[in-house]
């Protein structure tokens, strides 16, 4: 299909043109820069965007999939951008928590799409980042974005969304995870999600003392749910509106920060491709014993200027 007749179609929001044009956009295909400058354009600004972010079994995928249903009986379109762990084999999402959106795969108004996190160290995948454009110029009612984490260093959703969410849970250590510095400052709502489990009171009164030592106007609300029950989901959306009411004053900062991101995440994409070839070459001379890792490291660093391109062989190794 060629780009003008895929834009067309994109357009006239077809789902098979967004699905193609995701696929186009993760895999660096060559139509990416005229999809990627039609989607910048058209990128809506009216859409909410919530993101969803927690340590694994906190229950985020089933969160998303109540927020779904509810979005829906309110008329809502949603488009779902998952992030998920990285197979160590093939590179591909591990897909076991799209199982429980499944019974949205039928559903017009709702698109669901996964993607692997492919190693990124802030919880949100290249491909997902550009996708999230066109999730916007398709024209969503709201995105949910659901990523990786949560650690002092998978912060980087909340320069991608309307409003965070942290989700947490009892018996998931994140006693521990309140610790962190980070967790505590990308969240709009602490989620405190399992809390039909033991252990969930003392995870609320731990959070609670937690908050009631932040300002008033810096304070995360905080919402107790129980998901696969349904249960605190009103509750929730509650938050989420008012949260987004409150985030007026502050998108243009996390606008900002959001485009220097993905300047800088899009600029190492690129450098990692370009040096794997000289890493290999220069692992292969680390294992014959001409060089020590920490050798290699400072020859390929020294390579490195801004504006001109990798590459060289050996002789420009050892300038």
């Amino acid at each position: 299909m060629k780009a003008g007749d895929l834009l067309e179609r994109f357009q006239a929001h077809d789902w098979r043109a967004l699905a193609r044009a995701i696929t186009i956009v993760e895999n660096d295909g060559q139509e990416k820069p005229l999809v990627m400058r039609a989607a910048y354009r058209d990128a809506g600004k009216d859409c909410m965007v919530v993101g969803l972010t927690g340590a694994g079994g906190a229950g985020k995928s089933t969160l998303v999939d109540c927020l779904i249903s509810a979005y829906r009986e309110e008329g809502a379109t949603v488009g779902v951008l998952a992030v998920d762990p990285s197979s160590p084999y093939t590179g591909g999402a591990l897909l076991g928590d799209r199982l429980r959106m499944g019974r949205h795969s039928g559903d017009p108004g709702v698109f669901i799409r996964s993607f692997a996190s492919r190693g990124e160290l802030g919880g949100i995948s290249q491909g997902a980042k550009d996708a999230l454009y066109l999730y916007k110029a398709f024209g969503f009612d709201v995105i949910l974005l659901e990523s990786l984490g949560a650690g002092q260093g998978e912060t980087e959703i909340r320069n991608f969304t309307d409003v965070t969410a942290v989700v947490l849970a009892p018996g998931n250590g994140d006693d521990i995870q309140l610790a962190k510095a980070g967790i505590q400052e990308i969240a709009d709502i602490f989620v405190l999600n399992k809390m039909d489990r033991p252990g969930a009171g003392s995870l609320h009164l731990q959070l609670s003392a937690m908050l009631d030592l932040l300002p008033a106007e810096r304070r995360p609300m905080l919402v107790r749910t129980a998901a696969s029950k349904g249960r605190g989901i009103e509750e929730l959306l509650s938050a989420i509106e008012s949260a987004y009411a409150r985030s007026e004053g502050t998108r243009g900062a996390r606008e900002r920060a959001r485009i220097e991101d993905e300047i800088f995440s899009g600029a190492l994409s690129r450098w990692k491709e370009a040096v794997k070839g000289q890493v290999a070459r220069l692992a292969d001379r680390v294992s014959a014993g001409e060089l020590t890792p920490q050798e290699a490291a400072a020859l390929l660093g020294g390579q490195i200027r801004l504006g001109e391109p990798f590459g060289g062989g050996a002789d420009e190794e050892e300038r």
